[in-house]
C-alpha cells in the first residue's frame, strides 16, 4: 500500500531554499540531481514508510539522509495512510539545534 505524502509549510520552505542555494552556487545540474534524489526517496518512503530509523527527537519521527549535507525528517500516520514531511535539515549545523528546528514545525 502506498501512503499519501503531505508536506509541512516549513519543509516546503526548507526544500526550496536548498534548491535556490544549489542553483545559485552549484548550478542547474546539481539542483536537478538533488531534486531527483529527493523525489526518489520520498517515493520510496511512501511505499515503505518504516525503511528509515526512528529518531530520539519526537515520537514516530524518522530520519532519511538525502545527501550527506541534508536530511529529511518525516512522520507516519498509519490511521490515515499518510506520510508527513516535517523538515529538511542541514547536517553541517550544530546537532543540538535539530530539536529546536523540529519544535518550530506544527504537526
Amino acid at each position: 500500500m502506498q501512503y499519501t505524502i503531505k508536506w509541512s509549510e516549513k519543509s516546503r520552505d526548507d526544500y526550496f531554499k536548498i534548491i535556490d542555494y544549489l542553483l545559485d552556487n552549484w548550478g542547474k545540474n546539481v539542483a536537478k540531481k538533488f531534486n531527483e534524489t529527493t523525489l526518489h526517496l520520498i517515493d520510496l518512503i511512501s511505499k515503505m514508510p518504516t525503511i528509515y530509523p526512528l529518531t530520539e527527537y519526537r515520537t514516530n519521527l524518522r530520519k532519511c539522509v538525502v545527501v550527506k549535507q541534508v536530511s529529511l525528517y518525516y512522520q507516519i500516520n498509519i490511521d490515515d495512510n499518510e506520510i508527513f514531511i516535517v523538515r529538511f535539515y542541514d547536517n553541517r549545523k550544530n546537532p543540538g539545534t535539530i530539536s529546536e528546528t523540529l519544535d518550530e514545525t506544527e504537526l
